[in-house]
């Protein structure tokens, strides 16, 4: 017995093939709802149904305010290397770029954090946040939690520099990961509007646990990355 398609399943269809094609580029911008229901010869709940459908897939994403875009090439990434973000990205070719947005001194981070750190609940430790790009594209956004017993001043001296050339450079500690989490999750607010996708966007949430040579835990990261923009591996 035959299953009749429905006009969002041949819509579906058709844009998959033109993804697929090259017909729209990675990264380009999909055409507006209009001109597309007309090209596709179906309405507008048939197309949103076939955008849900390729965004779910991972073939497109969407950009607060901006439209749907063909997604770019996955990042394949391993948490678990020593190798920072931009070392992983120049490696694959792919042209990495960041920015901190905030550089602080806080007392009230949660007490899991503080406890990771063998500090007790209301000491200070350092938070940065910001995003990370590839080819110009926000892919995730992070907040950093820094031990200052570890790294004093740690703030003041990262500028715009990764984190990993900060603590070999400055304070000559080579970091390694004693500890990941991935779930998936969907983009807080904060998240969401640093990198530009709508709220509530699915995404991927990684923790992980950046210990020195003697196992003492001094930075942790909680990262929100969009969910098409990256395959994570762990070689163990």
């Amino acid at each position: 017995m035959k299953t009749t398609q429905t006009a969002a399943d041949l819509a579906r269809e058709k844009l998959d093939a033109m993804l697929t094609a090259g017909v729209i580029a990675p990264g380009d911008k999909l055409p507006a709802e209009r001109p597309l229901t007309e090209q596709l010869g179906v309405n507008r709940m048939s197309l949103r149904q076939a955008l849900l459908s390729l965004e779910n897939d991972g073939k497109i994403f969407r950009k607060n305010r901006s439209g749907w875009f063909a997604a770019l090439p996955v990042f394949n990434y391993n948490p678990k290397s020593p190798a920072s973000f931009n070392q992983a990205a120049k490696a694959q070719g792919r042209v990495p770029s960041w920015e901190y947005t905030d550089k602080l001194t806080v007392t009230d981070a949660p007490a899991e954090i503080t406890g990771k750190f063998g500090l007790a609940a209301g000491d200070a430790v350092y938070l940065i946040t910001g995003w990370g790009a590839l080819d110009g594209h926000k892919v995730f956004w992070h907040q950093t939690y820094i031990n200052p017993a570890a790294g004093p001043d740690f703030t003041a001296k990262l500028d715009n520099h990764s984190f990993a050339a900060i603590w070999e450079e400055k304070y000559n500690i080579t970091t390694t990961t004693a500890g990941l989490a991935f779930k998936p999750a969907r983009m807080p607010e904060t998240a969401s509007k640093a990198i530009g996708c709508t709220a509530n966007s699915p995404g991927i949430r990684v923790e992980k646990y950046r210990c020195d040579a003697e196992h003492n835990i001094v930075q942790i990261d909680i990262e929100y990355w969009r969910f098409e923009s990256v395959y994570f591996f762990v070689e163990l």
